[in-house]
């Protein structure tokens, strides 16, 4: 019977540390330039089917193709202006 109080005890230990991980608020990394910039790359996409639309075989594929391909990996990879937080480990080292 000792070891499993002591196991309970154990684990309310390690689940409020769990609580106080979750109770930190999660900021998205998009500013205000990632939706400019999605936009516009939206914008680039919808000229695509526009001009699929009116038969265009060579400009329609390069729009869309641009647009997929290269500018939402780019607004998702880019990191923008906003200072960087840095990793959990990195914030605990810095305490006295």
């Amino acid at each position: 019977m000792g070891r499993r109080s002591q196991s309970a005890s154990g684990s309310n230990r390690s689940s409020g540390r769990r609580r106080a991980t979750a109770t930190q608020a999660y900021v998205l990394p998009f500013r205000g330039s990632h939706l400019r910039l999605l936009a516009i790359v939206l914008g680039v996409i919808l000229a695509g089917f526009i001009a699929l639309a009116y038969e265009s075989i060579t400009l329609a594929p390069l729009l869309m193709v641009s647009g997929y391909c290269v500018g939402i990996p780019v607004i998702l990879i880019w990191r923008g202006k906003f200072p960087r937080t840095g990793s959990a480990s990195d914030r605990e080292s810095r305490r006295p």
